[in-house]
């Protein structure tokens, strides 16, 4: 398995990715007509967008590749949003093709983003997840401490947003994937 930085041309394979996982992460979580209706080219567009202004905003996208070169995960990161809270820096997204879960490189993407953001000089970090997504365990594994909780609204459902809080990223650079 290969991580590395994303690149615009990477912006299909992303897409594809983030539509894809949606349907399974969230299929009892959003209803199924909205998940039927998420469009691989809506997505590109955004991603593309997102990859053409990532040096200027300092966020960034990094790719999971399997042997065979496809893109079967992907993390993007970069300044927290809100400047609400203490941390730094924000693991904005994440997300792994299902039969690739469980294999580590959710693990090797955190790293990733956590080695990033240390090298803007962002050296804690936050993540929201639905509190509805088995994910949530995820980030307690690595050590994530809950911060906070707020309601949100996706496909017309109001959910729960958690989010998990690491004062220190060198715990997640420092460990062995």
């Amino acid at each position: 398995m290969i991580v590395r930085e994303a690149k615009i041309a990477d912006a299909p394979a992303i897409a594809r990715v983030n539509v894809d996982t949606w349907r399974t992460a969230y299929r009892k979580i959003v209803p199924a007509d909205y998940l039927a209706q998420l469009s691989y080219e809506k997505r590109e567009s955004t991603w593309q967008e997102i990859l053409v202004n990532a040096e200027k905003s300092k966020n960034f996208v990094c790719v999971a590749e399997n042997d065979s070169g496809e893109i079967v995960g992907f993390a993007a990161g970069g300044c927290e949003r809100t400047g609400k809270y203490v941390y730094q820096g924000e693991l904005f997204a994440i997300y792994i093709l299902e039969e690739y879960q469980r294999q580590g490189i959710g693990r090797q993407l955190v790293k990733t983003v956590a080695t990033k953001l240390a090298e803007l000089s962002l050296n804690s970090m936050l993540v929201w997840v639905l509190g509805d997504n088995s994910a949530y365990r995820f980030y307690e594994l690595l050590g994530g401490e809950k911060v906070d909780e707020q309601q949100t609204s996706r496909a017309g459902v109001a959910l729960k947003e958690i989010a998990y809080g690491w004062q220190d990223i060198a715990v997640l650079i420092n460990t062995a994937v």
